[in-house]
């Protein structure tokens, strides 16, 4: 019973950061139409190149930090020693604000230089607007790690929900503003790329208070939540208390690794950019050209691909902290189930969701961008890398389950290999083919490929374990063709009426896309109840899972 329990709450936790990422990835996805609508697809590759460069040095700062901290926490109370788990905390406030501040500095009086070695000199400006975020996020990460490592993903999924939100209206306001001002400036100075360089730093502006915003808020939760801290430490009877001598070496041996997978394995988007850019100039591409394919690449196809990837994450995020309290206490049944669990869930969500971006590309950018110029590129971009939404979910998942099970060094050794493999087929796509940004494409869907064969291979290794087949792959697969044959043709059938009945270009889309999305959700979902992929045990374990399963039975979808 209580191991149902457990798979239930861990279920219903990891569904909580699930769904607050999707819904900061819709946020996101909401106001980048403002944004690109303003800034245009030339801003935004100058947007996306100051952003990549600020997602390199996040990585190296915090972006480990929830992980480690959940990690090494979730530990120590699965033992009852929750006066060391708060140690660990405290310790990894004062390691946080000291890398971040490093780290800003750094970003805040190199931004001109990194920015030429990109070839995009005026994206300097809105990275140096990002350099204080590089502190504020190192703090933030430690809160949310600890928070997690606590068993709850609440104050984690609240913030980054408010921070989003915060984001969102900063960004787009900062924006507008700025890019006005550098279109005065530009008379002045008879620089025409003033207005996009200003513009794309109000985009980052918002940034910077979202995560403050955030910030705020969990350190008001932490103080609310401090006097049950206090009761619970009172009672805590371990007998020894770890040094933060130790605490700072533990912090810095499980950060370290994830610090080198997560960078490798994040950093090929920041090369992606440094070597089209560089490659294409030395082929003799226009530089207005290259940051418009660029803006393309960053502003629309991978804002949109990282949507379900998203979950992914989430999932990896709320994993880690269970598997390594099963670990703890030497369950490793309970694992292989965890394991198995989270992976069906995924598929479940993400195989659909390449299926839907692949055959609704157009739809969806016409609706998401009206007016865009570039249509034709973006859409061909998404139907050519929208299977890299299945590989990456599968991929960030498998790194955060063998981060779980203490296999730190694996995903490192892992991500390098496929780095290499990516980075020289980018090269020589980018120079012996016309491919241009195309050839970032489909290097980015072969990374995601070898990093999901070798930790797989890794996984069956380490705990024997291979994931079942059927139920996780083929039959999710299966229902999402349905349902993408019934989407694409309900699509096609819709639109010539409504395109000779509604007077608007945008409505005469966004009706029949909205509609043959629905449509695409009501037949994906009966196919898995019909295919017996999902049962009763399944439905339950979602959050109001029990009112769910009680509606399919009374409309004789579902059986026990």
């Amino acid at each position: 019973m209580s191991n149902n329990k457990n798979h239930s709450s861990f279920i219903i936790q990891g569904s909580i950061l699930a769904v607050s990422s999707v819904m900061v990835r819709i946020i996101g996805l909401m106001y980048r139409i403002p944004l690109t609508n303003i800034l245009g697809n030339k801003g935004m590759g100058i947007y996306g190149i100051a952003f990549d460069m600020y997602s390199i040095l996040l990585l190296i700062s915090s972006y480990s930090l929830p992980l480690a901290v959940s990690k090494l926490v979730s530990a120590r109370v699965a033992k009852g020693q929750i006066r060391n788990s708060h140690r660990i905390f405290l310790g990894a406030i004062r390691f946080s604000l000291s890398v971040g501040l490093v780290v800003g500095a750094f970003a805040y009086f190199c931004a001109d230089l990194l920015a030429r070695l990109w070839l995009s000199p005026e994206s300097a400006i809105a990275f140096r607007i990002l350099a204080p975020t590089l502190v504020i996020m190192s703090v933030l990460g430690v809160f949310r790690g600890y928070f997690q490592g606590l068993g709850t993903m609440i104050p984690t999924a609240l913030s980054n929900i408010f921070e989003q939100i915060v984001n969102a209206v900063v960004s787009v306001a900062a924006a507008k503003y700025l890019f006005d001002f550098g279109r005065t400036a530009a008379r002045m100075k008879k620089d025409f790329n003033y207005p996009e360089a200003y513009g794309s730093a109000g985009g980052t502006l918002g940034t910077a208070l979202g995560a403050l915003t955030a910030l705020i808020l969990l350190i008001i939760v932490y103080f609310s939540y401090k006097k049950v801290i206090r009761r619970k430490l009172r009672k805590d009877m371990t007998e020894e208390n770890e040094s933060y001598g130790f605490i700072l070496k533990i912090l810095i041996l499980t950060i370290m690794p994830v610090i080198l997978s997560t960078t490798i394995y994040n950093i090929s988007t920041f090369l992606d950019s440094g070597f089209y850019n560089n490659i294409m100039a030395i082929k003799g591409m226009d530089k207005n050209i290259r940051q418009e394919l660029l803006g393309m690449y960053t502003g629309k196809y991978r804002l949109l691909v990282n949507v379900p990837v998203a979950l992914a994450s989430a999932l990896a995020s709320s994993m880690i902290p269970s598997i390594s309290a099963s670990i703890a206490t030497g369950n490793r049944g309970q694992v292989v189930n965890k394991i198995n669990l989270v992976l069906r869930f995924c598929m479940m969500i993400t195989i659909p969701s390449a299926v839907g971006m692949a055959v609704l590309a157009k739809p969806i950018i016409n609706l998401l961008f009206p007016g865009a110029e570039g249509v034709d590129t973006t859409v061909l971009m998404m139907q050519t890398g929208a299977i890299s939404i299945i590989f990456y979910s599968i991929s960030t998942l498998t790194n955060g389950i063998l981060q779980g099970i203490n296999h730190m060094r694996i995903p490192v050794r892992h991500s390098f290999i496929s780095l290499i493999v990516h980075v020289v087929l980018i090269s020589l796509l980018l120079y012996f083919t016309d491919l241009n940004i195309f050839a970032v494409v489909i290097s980015d869907v072969l990374f995601a490929v070898v990093i999901t064969i070798l930790n797989a291979r890794s996984l069956y290794h380490y705990l024997e374990y291979r994931q079942e087949k059927v139920m996780t792959f083929v039959l999710p697969a299966l229902s999402s063709v349905i349902m993408g044959a019934a989407a694409y043709f309900a699509y096609h059938l819709m639109y010539p009426a409504f395109k000779a009945s509604v007077d608007s270009a945008w409505l005469s889309n966004a009706i029949p896309a909205i509609l043959s999305i629905i449509l695409a959700v009501i037949i994906y979902s009966l196919c898995l109840l019909l295919f017996k992929v999902v049962d009763v045990h399944d439905i339950e374990k979602l959050p109001k899972g029990k009112k769910l399963a009680y509606f399919l039975r009374r409309i004789h979808l579902l059986r026990d």
